[in-house]
């Protein structure tokens, strides 16, 4: 059995990802994502043809923005960090400009600096955590407006968190996969760190990307596998 930390809002794909190895699935909400109302977020971005360029961090992001302004999307240029959220855009019909190589927001800033983004008006739409690079990289050339268009939250239900726990003791997940920063620090507040600790010694632990694998590293815990590309996909192919 393969245990995911993802949001129950995109928990359906991973599962049926896992499923399709041969692996039964255990989906742990670390994280719950929670959309501003419409009014809050059209009040903060305003005038939406006023900016050159749409900056989208995660695949929430993307379907906050496209529930909310739908085909006006199509009329901005658009970067974005992952395939994911590439993909999701894709399937609305909306055209994705860039993809970093790697899935960074370090490598996302320098490739829109290179694509010449001087001077030019750039919505950065994001949740309300987050790294500050990516802004403060694109401020140095451009005009950067910063939304937050969701929040991050602690689940209500920790259920699965102890389910989690308690099959890690018992030996019977043969790894854990972390999604995100936000998702091992909320595992770590909600559990006994020891007892966590402990219990991810017995699996192989894989970190979807570097900054998830330093923050686990940070908490005590060691990292086994991290994919070249900083996909639930590639993390999969990684460990099996």
């Amino acid at each position: 059995m393969i245990a995911v930390t993802r949001p129950l809002e995109r928990s359906r794909e991973t599962k049926e990802q896992i499923e399709g190895r041969g692996h039964k699935a255990m989906i742990v909400p670390a994280v719950s994502i929670v959309p501003l109302l419409r009014e809050e977020i059209a009040k903060k971005v305003g005038d939406l043809s006023l900016y050159d360029w749409l900056v989208l961090s995660s695949a929430s992001g993307a379907e906050v923005m496209h529930r909310y302004f739908g085909s006006e999307l199509k009329n901005l240029k658009i970067a974005v960090i992952g395939p994911k959220t590439a993909s999701f855009l894709k399937d609305k019909g909306i055209n994705v400009e860039i993809i970093p190589k790697e899935y960074k927001a370090e490598n996302l800033a320098s490739e829109m600096i290179n694509a010449g983004v001087d001077g030019l008006k750039i919505l950065v739409a994001r949740a309300d955590i987050g790294r500050e690079v990516l802004v403060k990289e694109l401020q140095k050339h451009a005009d950067v407006k910063e939304v937050t268009i969701y929040r991050t939250i602690m689940p209500c239900d920790k259920t699965p968190m102890r389910e989690m726990l308690q099959a890690l003791e018992k030996g019977t997940l043969t790894a854990v996969i972390f999604t995100s920063s936000q998702n091992v620090r909320n595992l770590f507040a909600s559990l006994d760190k020891e007892r966590l600790i402990d219990g991810l010694k017995k699996t192989k632990v894989c970190a979807i990307g570097p900054i998830t694998a330093r923050t686990l590293e940070e908490h005590g815990a060691r990292v086994d596998v991290m994919p070249q590309e900083y996909t639930v996909e590639a993390c999969l192919e990684a460990i099996s």
